[in-house]
Formats: C-alpha cells, structure tokens, sequence
C-alpha cells in the first residue's frame, strides 16, 4: 500500500488550530499513513492571549 500524501496546507492548518487552542507547540509528526500529530508538553500552562480578559457581565 503506498504511504497517503499530504500537503503544506493540511501541516498548517493543523498547527494554526493548535495555536488558536493557545497550545504550545513543540513538534510536529507526520505517519505513514498520512496523519498529522501535533505535540504539547504536558506540564506547561496554556498561554493568555493579550484580548482575553474577564468577561464582562
């Protein structure tokens, strides 16, 4: 079975959604079978974006 191709489009996409999660990213992995896996660590805090700040009621 030959390994499924994936583009420069499908990696960004995947990590600008990670980004808008406010994960920190730290790799990228891409399986054979055309997966894309983001990695986090897992004991860093997610980050505060400067526009979220307490709801107003």
């Amino acid at each position: 079975m030959a390994a499924t191709r994936f583009t420069k489009a499908e990696i960004t996409r995947a990590v600008e959604a990670a980004k808008a999660c406010d994960l920190a990213i730290s790799a990228v992995e891409i399986g054979p079978d055309g997966t894309i896996k983001i990695c986090c660590p897992v004991d860093e805090a997610p980050k505060k974006r400067k526009d979220q700040g307490p709801k107003q009621w």
